[in-house]
């Protein structure tokens, strides 16, 4: 209900008060950048969206830039792929994490060239490796050819996961690279 909504919202304004006071302590104390996790972002419903997930990350990010403005910013509003495009031209992060869930492929056709993504291999790929893990692997690398790109998860890394498959798959992004 809209008395439900503006009940969450007032406390999502306390805490990107807050967010924008940690965020901007970190950078005073080092930080070279700083990300934005909206963990529950994909599960908001539609007719909230930018009141809950696009505005915060908005009034954050212009927080920071009006006192650092070289700090990139990155947004992680996960399971929200398909909103990529409107998030990214709403709050003005310099880059995008994506979930395991996004089609990286697509995400990357609707955005600027100059915006950054980082994302977004499955942990469970990572846990199996071998063939399966090196696919994924270029199948994203191919996606985010020719712009900013930080190679990541989707989300972190399965306690399981042999340490062997980590160092595979940064011997399959230096390949790449070279």
């Amino acid at each position: 209900t809209a008395s439900d909504i503006d009940f969450v919202a007032h406390l999502v304004d306390i805490i990107t008060e807050a967010t924008i006071t940690s965020l901007l302590g970190q950078i005073a104390a080092g930080a070279n950048a700083v990300q934005l996790f909206d963990s529950w972002a994909g599960l908001c419903p539609p007719d909230a969206f930018t009141r809950l997930i696009v505005q915060p990350a908005q009034k954050i990010t212009a927080a920071i830039k009006a006192v650092y403005p070289e700090v990139p910013v990155i947004g992680f509003p996960r399971g929200a792929a398909p909103q990529a495009a409107t998030y990214v031209a709403a709050t003005g992060v310099d880059a995008l994490g994506l979930d395991q869930g996004a089609d990286i492929d697509a995400v990357a056709k609707t955005l600027p060239q100059h915006i950054c993504l980082q994302g977004n291999l499955d942990p469970e790929t990572l846990l199996a490796g071998g063939p399966r893990l090196r696919a994924a692997t270029l199948t994203i690398l191919e996606a985010c050819h020719g712009r900013p790109f930080v190679f990541n998860l989707g989300h972190g890394v399965i306690k399981e996961t042999p340490p062997e498959h980590v160092a595979a798959l940064a011997q399959i992004i230096r390949e790449y690279r070279a």
